[in-house]
């Protein structure tokens, strides 16, 4: 006696297997949009610290001191750590293979642009400060102008 066994798994529906396709197919042209050479304006931090990195290898290696020029850089531009190990990676790997540094202008184009807010958190101190200063001036000169009129 054979027994029948019937197949319960669950069985995608047309509609759900369209709509995975086309997120699918959202993502992959999402990637390839990323992955394409965007140029890079002239004052793009990223590539100002790809361009220094590539003044400061020697061959495919790059010293110890020039390294910590490099992350030093890459703080005062407002480039995380993380991202500055990457982009002196991408250039010093360019350099291995014996490729121009443009080559790998797609792939610094991934990294995150460092956010404004680290250059107008800088601007907006001194201005607190500029105020502070101002404000302790006309201070004395009002307590003069009241002790000596």
């Amino acid at each position: 006696m054979a027994r029948i066994v019937e197949d319960t798994r669950p069985r995608p529906d047309a509609r759900g297997e369209r709509v995975f396709r086309q997120a699918v197919a959202h993502e992959m042209l999402l990637a390839r949009e990323l992955g394409r050479d965007r140029g890079f304006g002239p004052d793009d931090p990223r590539w100002k610290l790809a361009v220094e990195t590539q003044r400061a290898l020697q061959g495919a290696m790059l010293a110890f001191e020039d390294r910590r020029r490099l992350l030093a850089l890459a703080q005062r531009l407002g480039i995380r750590a993380f991202d500055a190990n990457l982009i002196v990676a991408l250039v010093q790997d360019r350099a291995r293979r014996g490729e121009p540094i443009e080559h790998a202008a797609s792939t610094i184009a991934m990294v995150p642009v460092p956010a404004k807010e680290h250059q107008e958190g800088r601007d907006l101190a001194w201005l607190w400060v500029a105020a502070v200063v101002t404000a302790i001036a006309v201070d004395a000169v009002l307590i003069g102008w009241m002790l000596f009129s």
